[in-house]
């Protein structure tokens, strides 16, 4: 969640934390938020969702995208300390690193889809703060082969990634990461697989 916001380029930023304390749940943070109101805005939702092929036509998992799919999706307060953290950008200060104070509440993401590739639950923050003003989300990397669904991907060794918004129109997206070699060295390619709501494929 705090790593360089510029990695790999000459000129880099990323975000250096300068505070960072334990919360209760019921406790406002400097932000006048608190953990509890932050989960109250992660509600539960059902909508369709689509497996994507990438730009180049390509589909990186098995997933159907020819397929009519509902996704179910859904948050649990899973043990752990709520944090507040604050951070301020150093290095290269070109362009924002979305620094600033987040709160970090330790959920369980349950997302099902109804073809049966995803009936998982994935451990992670739900943030709120700088990053996203006023839409708690989350983002967790995962391994394919310890998924309770069917969902793998196409190229053999790639890695995965759930992201999840909500917002006032609640979204997300799966994600594929491999590693590509190419003149010795590794590129990481992230491509999405498939989502639910307002998504741009290029982002």
């Amino acid at each position: 969640m705090l790593a360089p916001a510029g990695a790999g380029c000459a000129d880099t930023s990323e975000c250096r934390v300068v505070e960072s304390r334990t919360l209760a749940d019921a406790e406002k943070s400097p932000q006048g938020t608190s953990a509890s109101e932050v989960l109250g805005m992660a509600k539960a939702h059902t909508g369709a969702f689509i497996w994507d092929l990438t730009l180049d036509g390509q589909n990186p998992t098995n997933g159907d995208p020819e397929a009519m799919v509902t996704v179910e999706v859904a948050v649990e307060r899973a043990a752990g300390k709520v944090r507040h953290v604050v951070t301020e950008q150093v290095g290269s200060t070109e362009q924002g690193s979305n620094c600033g104070a987040n709160l970090y509440v330790p959920i369980r993401l349950a997302i099902t889809t109804s073809d049966g590739s995803l009936h998982d639950e994935f451990a992670g923050d739900l943030v709120f703060g700088a990053e996203r003003p006023g839409v708690p989300w989350i983002g967790v990397p995962f391994a394919f082969e310890e998924l309770s669904g069917a969902l793998r991907p196409t190229r053999a060794g790639s890695s995965g990634e759930v992201f999840a918004a909500f917002g006032p129109a609640p979204r997300g997206t799966i994600a594929v990461v491999h590693e590509a070699r190419e003149d010795g060295s590794a590129i990481e390619n992230w491509s999405i697989a498939g989502h639910w709501g307002d998504v741009s494929l290029g982002e």
